[in-house]
């Protein structure tokens, strides 16, 4: 095994046993887990669908679940891991297609695809340029995937952009399939192929998936600003009436606790009333008649309160049923900002999933802007070194009389 530097961090087979599996996030990462089944079964309709390889070799496969899933579609499928356990606790029928193998070494053959899914940035960036080299060395086509931005995983010494591993693999002569979408594998994978591609050819392929993922991010980008407004007058448009309804509702207590008020005095007085008219009925003298003369003088009075308490009443009644009228109509306004609080949730899932979509489309310009400038640099370095070799020069050489006797042929 080879030794680590602190300039150059390599990680060992022993940074791949047990423990490593056992701490992946997600479901579990075994055979017979059902999502990995699934997942790696799709990858393998799609490899089979699109480029219906008879043999493939899996560089870092790990347990094996993709060689396994290529082989029951019946591709002749091998893979090779740095992990020992890995390998090892593979069943039967599996094991004997895996072996223990580093990258940085030589593959032992030539296979129709090699995938290397999610392994370079384990690997440091010498040993990975090795890697690349060991690999195209192996084969005419890569699916190729390697996160751009998982830095918290303690094994990912070595994590790059897409656009960084496209030139490694254009220094080999490898291209991007701009016609193959291998989504299907992480939203950063790519199909490379060894392709004899002059600069025109490579500027157009790019081209054709750069300009329809620029319209899309300005439509998106027009979508986010519309919903950005529609959301902003949903918020304006809750928040005055909102006022409203608490003015109305402030303005209806106070009229109804003045009617209470009322009506308790009223009450108060009849009590006050009627235990003086019961005290005169018990006399019978001269002075009891002023009294009741006295008293009929409050009476005709108290019945004008009670007139008076009637409307304030009826006023009571009137504001009551308008609070009423109130309350119904908060209820409706209560379900109608719970349909509206729906409907902002809604729009901010949209908000999130644009500005997500926005964010891969970049991600995906930037990273086809990086390879196509790297391609051109590719083509015009190897230019630049076929007009350096003796080759080109003794052409020229030859091709110059040939060029002069043509030119004194020429009639004028």
């Amino acid at each position: 095994m080879r030794e680590c530097t602190p300039d150059s961090p390599r990680t060992l087979s022993s940074d791949y046993a047990a423990s490593y599996y056992d701490g992946h996030s997600g479901p579990p990462y075994t055979y017979e887990q059902p999502h990995w089944r699934t997942f790696f079964g799709g990858v393998a309709d799609a490899v089979v669908a699109t480029l219906a390889p008879s043999s493939v070799y899996d560089a870092g496969c790990g347990i094996g679940l993709l060689v396994r899933a290529l082989a029951e579609r019946g591709v002749d499928a091998r893979g090779g891991d740095i992990s020992e356990f890995a390998v090892a606790g593979a069943p039967e029928g599996l094991r004997e297609r895996l072996e223990v193998h580093d990258l940085a070494q030589p593959l032992s053959q030539r296979y129709d695809l090699v995938c290397c899914i999610e392994v370079l940035e384990h690997m440091s960036p010498v040993d990975a340029a090795q890697a690349i080299a060991n690999i195209c060395a192996a084969t005419d086509t890569v699916l190729f995937s390697s996160t751009p931005d998982d830095f918290a995983q303690p094994t990912h010494v070595n994590v790059r952009s897409a656009a960084s591993w496209a030139q490694d693999f254009a220094r080999h002569g490898f291209f991007r399939r701009t016609d193959v979408d291998a989504s299907f594998l992480s939203p950063w994978a790519v199909l490379f192929q060894r392709q004899p591609l002059t600069a025109p050819q490579v500027a157009g392929g790019y081209e054709s998936v750069l300009a329809p993922l620029w319209r899309e991010v300005l439509a998106k980008r027009e979508a986010l600003l519309a919903a950005q407004r529609e959301l902003d007058a949903l918020r304006s448009g809750t928040d005055t009436e909102r006022t409203v309804l608490r003015q109305q509702v402030d303005e209806l207590t106070r009229l109804r606790d003045r009617a209470v008020q009322e009506r308790e005095d009223v009450a108060a007085d009849r009590d006050r009333l009627i235990d003086a008219v019961s005290r005169v009925r018990e006399g019978g003298d001269e002075r009891d008649s002023l009294a009741r003369l006295a008293l009929v003088d409050e009476l005709i009075g108290l019945r004008a309160q009670l007139a008076q308490a009637r409307i304030l009443a009826e006023n009571a009644r009137t504001q009551a049923q308008a609070e009423a009228l109130a309350e119904a109509r908060a209820q409706v306004q209560a379900e109608a900002q719970a349909a509206e609080q729906v409907e902002v949730a809604k729009v901010r899932e949209d908000l999130v999933a644009v500005h997500a979509d926005l964010h891969h489309s970049r991600l995906q310009e930037q990273r086809l802007r990086a390879e196509l400038d790297e391609t051109v640099r590719a083509h015009q370095r190897e230019l630049e070194l076929i007009r350096q070799s003796s080759t080109w020069k003794a052409g020229r050489a030859l091709l110059t009389p040939v060029v002069l006797a043509r030119r004194v042929r020429r009639p004028r």
